[in-house]
């Protein structure tokens, strides 16, 4: 394997990170005010600095690889770092509480934190699960995240996403015999439910399986509970991306069909930036939010 002994040239890497944002070559060249064709030499000199493929044809365009796409991520951090050096802003520290739903908590946000924390290293975080989906009453808090209806939440909180649901399975439920192939095949399953069947039964009359009673099946009060019984073949629930992606992924769990309806609940945020760390809270959100935006993107 290549040892790489020196870094890459700041130019190619934002060039890079422009590329995963923009996804266009093009509008590359126009942010950096280049030629498509300089675009793409400081691409080729990246990828032979790096030795390994960083983008690949994409029709008339180029793409990211897997692999460039994680780089590009790495810079963009880097990136950060450098212009906030250069740019002499005040280091922002403090410790910071942190609640959020359990899914939310366990499937998005751990699995980012370590980013927010290489980019604020001098702020500490205490992240806690919410008691249910949408408790926003801990005031010891200094960022909540919740889940719940928005008549319940948009007076106390800003809007953070909206989700849509779909069924999700592991591969083996899937494949056994007689086999998943229309929704009302899952008269045959077990349901899993997140709080209430209500959702369930939503999905199903979108389906067109009425013939399926949504009331049958278990009921588990947080999304890690749900997902871990329907990884290990225990049935069926249903996922959203922000909470589902990484199985999905991975490959723990698969999607039987594609409807997918809207969410009756979204995720709201709540800041406290009047307490002393008000302005790292301030940050901690902002930085929710733009990775929301740059997963909505992928």
């Amino acid at each position: 394997m290549r040892k790489f002994n020196r870094l890459p040239p700041v130019k190619a890497m934002r060039a890079l990170e422009a590329l995963d944002r923009l996804k266009s070559a093009g509008a590359v060249a126009d942010e950096m005010s280049l030629t498509r064709s300089a675009v793409s030499h400081m691409l080729r000199r990246l990828e032979d600095d790096l030795g390994f493929a960083v983008s690949e044809p994409d029709g008339r365009g180029v793409r990211l690889t897997g692999r460039g796409r994680r780089y590009a991520q790495e810079a963009r951090r880097a990136l950060d770092i450098m212009s906030r050096a250069a740019a002499d802003e005040p280091v922002l520290s403090g410790e910071l509480k942190v609640v959020a739903p359990p899914g939310f908590a366990t499937f998005w946000l751990a699995d980012r934190i370590g980013h927010f924390a290489g980019l604020f290293p001098d702020i500490g975080i205490h992240l806690a699960a919410a008691r249910s989906l949408g408790d926003m009453a801990d005031e010891t808090a200094d960022v909540q995240v919740a889940f719940g209806e928005e008549a319940h939440l948009r007076e106390r909180a800003d809007l953070l996403a909206q989700v849509a649901l779909f069924p999700v399975c592991a591969p083996s439920t899937l494949s056994a015999e007689p086999g998943l192939r229309k929704p009302a095949d899952l008269k045959r399953l077990r349901l899993l439910h997140l709080v209430t069947n209500v959702d369930w039964q939503r999905w199903l009359e979108a389906a067109g399986a009425t013939q399926v009673d949504p009331r049958g099946g278990l009921l588990f009060s947080d999304m890690p509970m749900v997902q871990m019984a329907a990884a290990s073949g225990h049935g069926v629930a249903l996922g959203d991306l922000l909470t589902a992606r990484a199985a999905l992924e991975s490959g723990q769990l698969v999607r039987p069909f594609a409807l997918s309806i809207p969410s009756r609940w979204s995720y709201f945020i709540r800041v406290n930036d009047t307490g002393p760390a008000g302005e790292a809270a301030r940050a901690f959100a902002g930085w929710i939010k733009g990775q929301l935006e740059e997963g909505a993107n992928q």
